[in-house]
């Protein structure tokens, strides 16, 4: 007996034929795609090529490093304030995952080799840091006294980093919608490029195993530049609503508080990565790359050197 149902036999249903819908291939007679839905973003940086690529851990020749000598205060410190910037990977993306970011499949995948290469990253920085032990020198890459150095408002505001944002982060992915994506861009394309920059100036001021380790930390952060900027920069252009959603996810916390949290040494640490012009002037582009596309002004506060420097 003859079923007439195209379901009951198996059989396909014929494609609507009402105009805008496709006809032919996996997707014919759905309309997946409209006017109202924004389109997904597609950059020239190819994400499945990086992913492919892999990482590996950054090694430090901890008997190279001891031999070199210690390095003075100041540098100690700058490096600790990067490596805590570095290691704040985890919060960011975090912080990006739990809103409407968290949709979008090539940036996922990006965050996937992204977070392993920065934890490499943050943790050569220590080895680094570490080479000093040998000749008796405290490590001031995360100690007590580095945490004891917080203003009372900066425990606060970890408080509210790690209790109450992950709260509030669907709320105001609400209220922006996919926006939120383009700040979100937009801070980690600073954020990389400013630490891309701070360790070029770094690595001049430094000599031996120490300057091999923070050439090749600067090297691989090559493609997160790359692939941050240009996903912020689509956004940020193509409408002005994800351009003013990225200038306020900008005003919120500057992107050298690694997630959200500032750090107490970082104007010591800007004071070391400024020392030359140059790279004061390269500070300063790894923001303005971005902060040129955003509507109004760019708070003089956010930017890399919270007050002029001497020279500068």
């Amino acid at each position: 007996m003859a079923i007439g149902s195209a379901v009951s036999t198996g059989r396909r249903a014929a494609p609507e034929t009402a105009p805008g819908i496709p006809q032919a291939g996996p997707f014919a007679g759905h309309l997946h795609l409209d006017e109202t839905i924004t389109p997904v973003v597609r950059t020239d940086f190819d994400v499945a090529a990086y992913a492919k690529r892999g990482t590996d851990r950054i090694t430090v020749d901890s008997s190279q490093r001891a031999a070199d000598g210690p390095l003075p205060a100041e540098m100690r410190t700058t490096l600790g304030v990067l490596h805590r910037l570095e290691a704040s990977a985890l919060a960011e993306s975090r912080a990006m995952l739990a809103t409407s970011t968290g949709h979008e499949a090539r940036i996922t995948a990006f965050l996937a080799t992204w977070l392993v290469e920065r934890f490499w990253q943050s943790r050569a920085l220590r080895d680094v840091l570490a080479g000093d032990r040998a000749a008796g020198v405290a490590d001031t890459a995360d100690t007590s006294e580095h945490r004891s150095a917080l203003h009372p408002l900066h425990a606060l505001r970890r408080v509210h980093v790690d209790r109450v944002q992950p709260l509030l982060s669907p709320l105001w992915g609400i209220v922006t919608g996919e926006g939120v994506t383009a700040g979100h861009m937009a801070r980690m394309a600073i954020q990389e490029a400013s630490l891309q920059a701070a360790l070029v100036a770094v690595s001049r001021q430094v000599d031996g195993e120490a300057q091999r380790a923070i050439d090749l930390v600067a090297e691989r952060h090559g493609a997160a530049v790359d692939f941050f900027t240009a996903e912020a920069i689509a956004r940020i252009t193509r409408s002005r609503g994800e351009a003013a959603s990225a200038r306020a996810v900008l005003a919120l916390s500057s992107p050298l508080h690694g997630g959200g949290l500032a750090d107490a040494q970082l104007l010591t640490a800007l004071r070391v990565i400024g020392a030359d012009a140059r790279d004061r002037a390269a500070l300063r582009r790894a923001r303005f790359e971005i902060t040129r596309l955003l509507p109004g002004p760019d708070l003089p506060g956010r930017l890399p050197f919270p007050r002029p420097l001497k020279g500068a």
